[in-house]
């Protein structure tokens, strides 16, 4: 009965970080989108202040910070103030987990990650403004965000009862091989999600101004390569609307784009092939409509991004999306290996 609680308590903390972790997301990509990133020239208190920016703190950006007006502040803090309880949240599910009702390995194996994560999280965070938006570390910033997301969700769904199935022999196998390549499509997914950070941190989304070509739909080539995913750049220098030239910026935007093909083939062709495989199972079929609804979701609002010069209700969804698209690749995943590990032991 102890153990029984203990999961679900995980499994309801898990599931609500999680919906938090997306809103921390959603909050991260609002104030970029804002260029607010550096809305706060400390860290972690706002002109040495808990709150801002309010009456003597406002003058104070208006006669030394007059590019950051009160607004940028006040984005920067808030998405602070809930990345902060989403790290609350983080330490509650891992002091859970320690209990020994609670101590299956799986569990204080991910909540161990995720401290760690948080811990890493923090540090990036700090960086982000110290070292005014370093591509690579606002870049590993984003990336972290989406790790916590993940790890978040597995531990939800590894509280959560699952409806496991009978299956033969053969059946085991497609299972398996269905993960496996499953799991090629979340590292496609991954390298994707990578490619998005790279072009909003070097702010190239509106590089190319058409659809699907860069400039006036006419012929492209990736010039500039080596620039455009130089990882380690100079410290020191602010890179808030970006140094690159619009050349090796249309190269971020257009290497983006053909990541993006490439996964959408990938997983439209996956997805056919297991759902002849899988058909019986509706469960597994159930994830793989998800999937491919999310997909073509995300296509559209990529391309609703270009076409409309990047709103920012659509570009905030495209994070969001992207961030549902990798939980729905991850639970279909999970599905796969569970349903086949526990079928192993009947």
């Amino acid at each position: 009965m102890a153990n029984i609680f203990s999961k679900n308590i995980l499994s309801i903390l898990a599931g609500f970080a999680t919906f938090f972790a997306l809103g921390v997301i959603g909050l991260g990509a609002f104030t970029r989108l804002l260029d607010a990133g550096l809305g706060c020239p400390d860290w972690p208190l706002c002109y040495g202040h808990l709150l801002a920016p309010i009456n003597s703190i406002s003058e104070v950006i208006i006669t030394h910070y007059p590019a950051y007006p009160a607004y940028k502040a006040w984005a920067e803090m808030i998405h602070r103030y809930f990345a902060g309880t989403l790290g609350c949240l983080i330490i509650i599910i891992f002091i859970i987990t320690l209990k020994k009702n609670a101590r299956y390995k799986s569990n204080l194996l991910l909540s161990s990650f995720l401290l760690i994560l948080l811990f890493w999280q923090i540090m990036l965070g700090q960086w982000t403004v110290t070292y005014k938006l370093l591509p690579i570390v606002v870049t590993g910033h984003l990336l972290g965000g989406f790790a916590i997301l993940s790890i978040l969700w597995l531990i939800y769904l590894n509280n959560n009862s699952i409806l496991f199935i009978k299956l033969q022999s053969d059946e085991r196998t497609i299972f398996h091989i269905t993960a496996f390549f499953a799991s090629i499509g979340l590292i496609l997914l991954l390298i994707q999600i990578f490619l998005g950070a790279w072009t909003s941190t070097h702010y190239a989304a509106l590089s190319c101004t058409d659809f699907p070509l860069c400039q006036n739909n006419q012929a492209f080539s990736l010039t500039g390569f080596s620039q455009a995913f130089t990882l380690w750049t100079p410290v020191g220098i602010n890179y808030e609307g970006g140094i690159l030239s619009d050349t090796i910026r249309q190269t971020i935007q257009m290497v983006h784009r053909i990541g993006a093909l490439i996964l959408t083939a990938y997983l439209l062709l996956f997805a056919m092939i297991a759902s002849v495989k899988l058909i019986k199972f509706p469960k597994i079929m159930q994830s793989i409509y998800i999937l491919l609804a999310l997909l073509v979701l995300q296509l559209c609002i990529g391309m609703m991004n270009v076409l409309f010069k990047r709103p920012l209700v659509i570009a905030i969804c495209h994070n969001l999306v992207a961030s549902l698209l990798l939980l729905a690749l991850i639970t279909l995943i999970f599905k796969l290996f569970s349903y086949s590990k526990k079928i192993a032991s009947v």
